[in-house]
């Protein structure tokens, strides 16, 4: 539903630009501020989905045939659970922090439209505690995950105005990951577990997942 808005969002953009008739100039601005409209339409219909893999913001430098762009992604969430009839309590906290670098050649630069590739690099980690206290004792259970990639990555432009843009783009990423998964007792820590660790390495293709608002200045 909301990919549905976004591209509806879109469509009317730019059928308002053309309908206008304008056909000025572009100037020319080498630096651009993005924000995720995905992240604006979460936020606005309290969207229940999971975290993101993209990047919540952007900022990039463009030359004339080139442009290296950064991105990046904080999150963080806590819940908590009291059962009735029972002392026990149950406390999820998550947080995590992503980012992205990329450096791209335009293979097309017009007034309006723009379209370039490159290669991009990734890296991620996140963290996750969940906290059972029963009044006995306190167990903690953390799960610790690293990400890195790299690979293609291909970025779709259309200039609304002279400052303002809407863009989208699709990647593909070899990536490794590590994880680790321990219990932790906090009254009796001769109880803790040996961590358990996994590894893992895959291909991973990336579809255009939200729509980028950014600002040229």
């Amino acid at each position: 539903m909301l990919h549905r808005i976004l591209y509806i969002l879109v469509l009317w953009s730019v059928t308002a630009v053309t309908a206008s008739g304008q056909q000025q100039e572009t100037p020319y601005y080498h630096w651009s501020f993005g924000v995720s409209t995905g992240d604006i339409l979460h936020a606005l219909f309290n969207s229940s989905e999971g975290e993101p893999f993209y990047p919540a913001f952007m900022l990039e430098y463009t030359g004339q045939q080139f442009a290296v762009q950064g991105g990046f992604r904080p999150g963080y969430n806590m819940t908590h659970t009291s059962y009735d009839g029972f002392l026990d309590t149950e406390i999820t906290e998550t947080s995590s922090i992503s980012g992205q670098l990329a450096g791209t050649y335009y293979l097309l630069q017009e007034a309006r439209w723009q379209i370039k590739a490159g290669l991009q690099a990734v890296a991620g980690r996140s963290r996750e505690d969940i906290i059972m206290d029963s009044g006995f004792d306190r167990v903690t259970t953390r799960r610790l995950e690293l990400n890195v990639g790299v690979g293609p990555v291909i970025d779709f432009r259309f200039l609304v105005h002279q400052r303002i843009s809407f863009g989208m783009e699709a990647s593909l990423i070899y990536s490794w990951s590590h994880s680790e998964l321990q219990q932790l007792f906090t009254n009796f820590p001769d109880f803790d577990n040996t961590k358990e660790t996994v590894e893992g390495e895959g291909l991973d293709a990336y579809e255009p997942a939200t729509i980028y608002m950014r600002f040229h200045f």
